[in-house]
């Protein structure tokens, strides 16, 4: 798996991206033996041996944290607009780590962190397709047509065009319907937004 060597060493929890750009360019990394100071470089996760300040990068202990996100806060490390954000919620760590994914702030449910960037990318990129599962709560009762209307691949939503889901009823009367909807894509607001298309 490739990866531009500035996000890999950022993911592995060693610094941020900008700081890592800072040790390449002062000849600090190392690819299988020599010094790299080119940025935007991009190596081989699984091939290439990488020091950085002479110790290998993949040395560093990682962490899987299970964080189950309240209302109110922000999936970011770093937002000067938002004014809660998860990392708020870990104790104090050695290690830098990073949301998998992101939940809207006004979602609650499971979150991800880890310095892990291969286990991140696996679970991110849509070429795996790995499911997400949500559970919804909307107003008034949800019909079949609606739900196959969700369903199928093509909504258009703003500027992208939503892949086809899955979902099934768990709850409903007069004036809710509660449902678990399974995405493989996890866009911002998707949900919310797939639903308001369709009111």
């Amino acid at each position: 798996m490739k990866q531009r060597l500035n996000k890999l060493i950022a993911h592995s929890g060693v610094c941020s991206r900008r700081k890592a750009d800072e040790l390449i360019s002062s000849g600090k990394v190392c690819v299988n033996g020599k010094t790299v100071t080119v940025l935007g470089t991009v190596v081989d996760i699984n091939h290439d041996s990488i020091t950085v300040n002479a110790k290998p990068l993949n040395a560093e202990k990682k962490i899987y944290i299970l964080l189950h996100k309240p209302v109110g806060y922000t999936t970011t490390t770093k937002d000067e607009h938002a004014e809660k954000t998860v990392l708020e919620l870990l104790p104090k760590l050695s290690e830098r780590v990073y949301p998998v994914g992101r939940l809207d702030k006004d979602t609650a449910g499971l979150l991800i962190l880890t310095n892990d960037g291969k286990l991140s990318y696996e679970l991110t990129h849509p070429k795996f397709e790995i499911d997400r599962v949500y559970e919804a709560t909307v107003k008034n009762a949800v019909n079949r047509l609606t739900i196959k209307k969700l369903e199928r691949s093509g909504l258009e939503i703003d500027d992208y065009v939503t892949s086809a889901c899955r979902i099934r009823i768990i709850d409903r009367d007069k004036t809710k319907t509660t449902l678990q909807v399974t995405l493989r894509e996890g866009r911002k607001r998707q949900i919310r937004r797939m639903f308001n298309l369709v009111r």
